[in-house]
């Protein structure tokens, strides 16, 4: 009697340690966490945050908030979300993407269909026209890789380069490549300048410049109007805070969205890939960025009266500057019509 009870008790105990053990052991989302963090704190470009990133995130974790999250998009949102709490940081975020190392070998490549869509949205300029009155209209929702995006830039800006005012529409622009938003910015100066500075971790500043050379003609000397709003994001801010601070726009709409912080893109995992800003952007002009703040419009308007609203002061402009009495009474009569839409 006495040998089965010491059986039973081992096994008792043998059974508890199992429990205790599959109770400890980390789960997948765990495991992601881990790695997440230790990656941030590898990279993130304000390495003096990661304390405080870690403790907000190990606190819900130890919560078994992440746990409880219904889908892999729940968890991830909710994690992005606690990384944010503490660095306010736009650029700062993981996303679910099964396959991840398969579907993305380097930092920023996309997958097949990612580059379909791309030329499906005719690489971010979805609409180009002429509005009454001369005035010419882009609409840009993101800046794709200047090699795809190159051309169509051009060719936007040439069919705009005969209008006497122009509207550059981004209160839905989801940023992109730097590269592109620097290649149409060239498009506004003479020659080359810098719209921006780029302050890496542990390295030397980096500049964003204009281009020297750009193909047809440059848009100069000419009123230009940039539509923002909370959803204008990255490098649609980077535009808009370089021609403001230069005073070669005048920007109508609402504050942007304040992401302003470089990033890079790493696989964690199998399935999930992190968004880690490494960089600081500095506007050369004011000396500071828009990270968390935004860009402040010039004409704070609810974002869905910017485009009539700029439309009439583009108007107002060009029937203030014209020399020709008749050019000057028809751009009287576009503004009346225009009050009447």
């Amino acid at each position: 009697m006495h040998k089965h009870f010491v059986r039973a008790a081992l096994l008792a105990a043998t059974l508890l340690t199992c429990s205790g053990w599959l109770h400890a052991a980390p789960t997948e989302r765990d495991l992601v966490i881990d790695e997440s963090l230790a990656r941030i704190k590898e990279q993130y470009v304000f390495p003096e945050r990661y304390e405080a990133i870690e403790q907000n995130v190990r606190k819900h974790q130890q919560a078994g908030e992440y746990a409880a999250a219904p889908t892999e998009e729940e968890f991830v949102k909710l994690l992005s979300t606690h990384l944010q709490d503490v660095t306010h940081d736009g650029h700062m975020s993981i996303k679910y993407q099964p396959n991840v190392r398969t579907l993305r070998p380097a930092a920023f490549a996309i997958t097949p269909a990612q580059r379909e869509q791309e030329r499906r949205e005719n690489f971010g300029l979805n609409r180009v026209e002429v509005l009454p009155g001369n005035v010419g209209y882009l609409n840009v929702v993101q800046f794709h890789e200047l090699a795809d995006a190159r051309d169509t830039i051009a060719s936007a800006m040439a069919f705009l380069a005969n209008t006497d005012a122009l509207i550059i529409d981004l209160r839905g622009n989801r940023g992109g490549n730097g590269e592109s938003m620097a290649f149409l910015a060239s498009y506004f100066f003479k020659g080359e300048l810098t719209l921006m500075e780029l302050r890496f971790r542990g390295q030397a500043p980096e500049q964003a410049k204009t281009h020297a050379e750009v193909p047809g003609k440059r848009y100069l000397d000419k009123p230009v109007y940039v539509l923002t709003s909370n959803r204008t994001f990255s490098a649609g801010e980077a535009f808009a805070s370089a021609l403001q601070s230069r005073k070669r726009v005048t920007l109508v709409g609402g504050t942007t969205r304040g992401a302003g912080n470089p990033n890079t893109m790493l696989p964690v995992r199998k399935d999930y890939l992190l968004s880690v800003p490494i960089g600081e952007s500095v506007n050369p002009v004011t000396g500071s960025g828009w990270e968390g703040v935004g860009v402040k419009p010039d004409l704070a308007v609810d974002e869905k009266t910017a485009l009539g609203v700029a439309h009439r002061r583009a108007l107002e402009t060009l029937r203030d500057g014209a020399k020709d009495d008749t050019l000057r009474a028809s751009l009287a009569r576009q503004i009346e019509a225009l009050e009447k839409t």
